[in-house]
């Protein structure tokens, strides 16, 4: 952690500054040290550069697990081609390269950091939370910029102050969480007035009931990961014929429908190689039937919670990754 983002930080029990007291480090940089608040006396540690506000035993373990073992797989530079870049573009639509220079951004959930990484090159100045070990494999990424303030809390007891955000994101996030009304309330907390958010939630619709990953997680979502995850590798090396021959037979659409229902995930369309459809499979095959919450709703509630959260100019409609929802703070 850089010490001049210390400003940047808030205790999540009483909202109060912090001192810093370093173990590791200099002037510039903290590796490891406590964040002690100057009101109720909480303390926090700093572990590998990063502030640490949760314990490391929590509902999203899992994710943890997926982004260390894939930490650069959705990245652009490594799949080669611009997935990560063209959604972070079209969801925020927040310009080009250092369009929001002098802004703050908050990131809500940066998993492995492939959206962090388009943020920071907006020139603004970036808070990046996840509340599981994930953040490892951000810093590894992107630790180095001098924009970005990174640690691992929960989205509920965010350490940021309030009304500090000119903008926050929080994509693939919502659904994972116990209660995605109340996180986006606190979302909102920590915008400006006329401060933009940008969210996402995977769908309630007449296809949900069929989604093959709903009848397997009450069993796969309570299975040891490291079990889980070699499984999916397994099962995806076996149904890698089936994946082929569908391609071969139907059309592109029909295809990848068959291949989704058969828990084969299916990129074809991004025009990856062999190669690395198989390592997304990998990915998306665990990310589908590890996590400990998926919540999927209708649209209409989740336009209601976002402005029943103090938005306004809301819209919410179909996206990226289900239901796309933006506002602006009243």
């Amino acid at each position: 952690m850089l010490n001049i983002h210390l400003k940047y930080l808030a205790c999540s029990k009483c909202c109060s500054d912090f001192r810093l007291e370093v173990i590791d480090g200099d002037d510039i940089c903290t590796k490891e040290g406590t964040l002690l608040c100057l009101k109720c006396g909480a303390s926090y540690s700093i572990t590998n550069s990063i502030p640490r506000f949760v314990d490391a035993d929590n509902y999203a373990n899992s994710f943890g697990f997926e982004w260390l073992a894939h930490k650069k797989t959705q990245y652009d530079h490594a799949s080669g081609v611009k997935v990560s870049e063209e959604r972070f573009a079209k969801e925020t639509r927040w310009g080009g390269e250092n369009h929001l220079g002098g802004q703050l951004i908050i990131e809500a959930g940066s998993g492995s950091g492939r959206f962090t990484k388009h943020a920071l090159e907006t020139g603004a100045m970036v808070l990046s939370f996840d509340y599981s070990n994930a953040v490892e494999a951000n810093y590894e990424s992107n630790g180095e910029n001098q924009n970005l303030l990174l640690v691992q809390a929960n989205i509920y007891e965010m350490p940021f102050p309030d009304n500090i955000a000119d903008k926050l994101f929080c994509f693939g996030v919502l659904q994972h969480t116990p209660n995605a009304k109340k996180a986006i309330d606190v979302l909102v907390q920590k915008l400006k007035k006329d401060g933009e958010i940008v969210c996402d939630h995977y769908p309630f619709n007449k296809n949900t009931p069929f989604n093959t990953k709903y009848w397997v997680r009450p069993i796969t979502k309570r299975l040891p990961h490291r079990f889980l995850y070699n499984f999916g590798k397994h099962y995806i090396d076996f149904m890698w014929p089936i994946f082929k021959l569908n391609r071969y037979l139907f059309s592109p659409k029909r295809a990848n429908k068959i291949n989704w229902r058969l828990l084969i995930p299916d990129y074809t369309s991004l025009g990856l190689d062999e190669k690395q459809l198989k390592e997304w499979a990998y990915l998306d095959f665990f990310d589908m039937l590890s996590p400990a919450h998926d919540h999927p709703v209708r649209l209409k509630t989740f336009r209601r919670w976002l402005e029943e959260a103090g938005l306004k100019d809301v819209d919410a409609h179909l996206g990226y990754n289900g239901w796309e929802g933006r506002g602006k703070k009243k």
